[in-house]
């Protein structure tokens, strides 16, 4: 049987982290506050998206105990400087972006089209402002719905190994 080899992985990580990639939240359905449905496999959009966030960081890094990134089982990263199979992405959302909306998942796109006739710097997106909404990378139901505050700037994480 074929083995996928590191190098490959590494490379595939590499191309990953050059693409266009968006971070967007959704309503979701509100029946998952009852009763919560694990995330498909086969899913490509979010259920009633609000919006998208263009990604603050993406950088590889590798596994380190030290390390100052800590996914939420304990394991520890940190940034490299050289291409590795592991990619950090973070996103941090402004104050107002989707301020009073009700988030109950969140996903992670890779070549999303924005409409170019938007003003240049524009990093949030409604998903009329989409030309295309791009591949959905990770898709995340949140266990506990998320009122967006306005006086609150979310951020998300994610550590996404190739």
């Amino acid at each position: 049987m074929a083995a996928l080899q590191d190098d490959g992985r590494i490379g595939e990580c590499a191309i990953f982290i050059s693409r266009s990639l968006h971070f967007a939240w959704g309503r979701g359905n509100p029946a998952w506050d009852a009763a919560p449905e694990p995330e498909p496999t086969t899913a490509s959009a979010l259920v009633d998206e609000i919006g998208r966030r263009s990604v603050t960081q993406a950088q590889f890094v590798q596994p380190d105990p030290a390390g100052e990134i800590e996914l939420p089982g304990g394991q520890r990263f940190t940034p490299s400087p050289a291409p590795t199979k592991w990619a950090h992405v973070r996103v941090v959302f402004d104050y107002n972006d989707a301020a009073g909306e009700t988030v109950r998942e969140v996903g992670l796109f890779f070549d999303t089209q924005v409409d170019p006739a938007l003003p240049a710097g524009q990093r949030y997106f409604t998903p009329a402002q989409l030309i295309n909404p791009g591949r959905l990378k990770v898709l995340e139901r949140l266990p506990n719905k998320l009122i967006r505050e306005a006086g609150v700037r979310q951020t998300f994480e994610y550590i996404l190994p190739f």
